[in-house]
């Protein structure tokens, strides 16, 4: 299975969230499963590229062609694509993916997954989504997707629309089961 993967790409968050990220890519590439990503070699873009890389899996990073300069990109990719603006990179890396899990990040990686999620309860896609959390992180984005639910802004199958967890496996065993893949 092919898995989309957003994230951080700042290097001054807690040693935490880059062990979830290099444990999220070890596990994936352990699992045969090949990562798409926005291609940083910072953050936890960096880790879980590093993760899948240190397990022999295949890597396709998706970046901006202003991305190009030295140190930005991860160079372990099996492939790097380029593209002209932020839209054509989120949409080839859709296009791509048979799941997404967001860990934590800031505003790109939140507009990245609501944007995933947002198509998903459209029906425009049908693929699982789900949040890998360290340090509590997106608890205050499921608050904030449950207000809208309780206060009538979205419905209740929102909040059925993905899901959270704190540990690789359990979350990849989410993304299997909810595409139907099977190994």
């Amino acid at each position: 299975m092919t898995i989309c993967v957003f994230g951080a790409a700042r290097d001054d968050i807690a040693p935490a969230y880059f062990a979830l990220g290099e444990d999220l890519g070890r596990e994936l590439a352990r699992r045969g499963h090949s990562l798409v990503f926005g291609g940083g070699a910072h953050g936890l873009m960096g880790a879980v590229a590093r993760g899948a890389a240190a397990q022999g899996g295949e890597i396709t990073g998706v970046a901006p062609h202003f991305f190009r300069r030295p140190g930005v990109l991860f160079e372990g990719c099996t492939r790097m694509l380029h593209m002209d603006t932020m839209a054509e990179r989120k949409s080839i890396m859709r296009q791509m993916s048979e799941a997404f899990i967001a860990l934590p990040g800031g505003l790109g990686t939140m507009e990245e997954v609501l944007e995933v999620l947002t198509l998903r309860l459209l029906g425009q896609l049908s693929k699982p989504v789900a949040l890998l959390d360290a340090e509590n992180y997106w608890q205050s984005a499921v608050d904030m997707i449950a207000s809208s639910v309780e206060k009538g802004f979205a419905g209740p199958e929102t909040l059925s629309a993905f899901g959270r967890f704190t540990d690789s496996g359990a979350c990849l065993d989410y993304l299997e089961r909810e595409s139907g893949y099977d190994l």
